[in-house]
């Protein structure tokens, strides 16, 4: 009778570590996916530009007494936009050095567009908290003349969230981008 008991103790407890693993194994592809569609997100929010939401000039009014308003109507877009993909540190700091903005005020300020075509967004093997993606997108210059580039960038995860993000690549093609653009 013990030899019964025991086999079926044993057997159960194989029976649920193989669905554990099972469960385990199912959940972080998902997870997985889930970093990388954020991460897309967020690259695609902050290189489509210039988005006229983005630009900080168009939520001041000419009269100093709405400008508060103006201001706060600006946060609370950079909030909903962007907090949920970033820690809280990374976007207090990226909020204070217009991280998030950078491209539509360069793309404003120079009269040119970026549009991103495709992010492709990848793991890295030796740091598996380091995600590296390529951004394939058009400049649009003020002729509307359309120059395909390619930007290459690393985001840094944390509990599921940004806690860096750089772009790499051509380091004179983003200086470019920000001076003049590409003309």
């Amino acid at each position: 009778m013990k030899k019964r008991n025991s086999r079926w103790k044993t057997g159960a407890a194989i029976l649920l570590s193989v669905i554990c693993l099972i469960f385990a194994g199912c959940s972080k592809p998902d997870e997985q996916e889930q970093i990388k569609e954020s991460i897309k997100t967020v690259v695609e929010l902050q290189m489509n530009a210039p988005d006229e939401k983005a630009i900080f000039q168009n939520y001041m009014s000419d009269r100093i007494e709405d400008s508060g308003t103006g201001f706060d109507q600006y946060h609370a877009y950079l909030e909903e936009t962007y907090a949920p993909y970033f820690t809280e540190s990374t976007f207090e700091q990226y909020i204070l050095t217009n991280e998030f903005v950078i491209f539509h005020w360069a793309a404003d300020r120079n009269g040119y567009q970026l549009k991103v075509n495709e992010v492709d967004v990848e793991q890295n093997e030796v740091t598996p908290t380091n995600y590296n993606f390529t951004v394939d997108l058009d400049y649009v210059n003020k002729d509307g003349e359309k120059t395909p580039i390619e930007v290459t960038g690393v985001a840094i995860m944390r509990d599921d969230k940004i806690a860096k993000m750089s772009y790499l690549g051509d380091k004179q093609l983003l200086r470019k981008l920000f001076d003049k653009g590409l003309d």
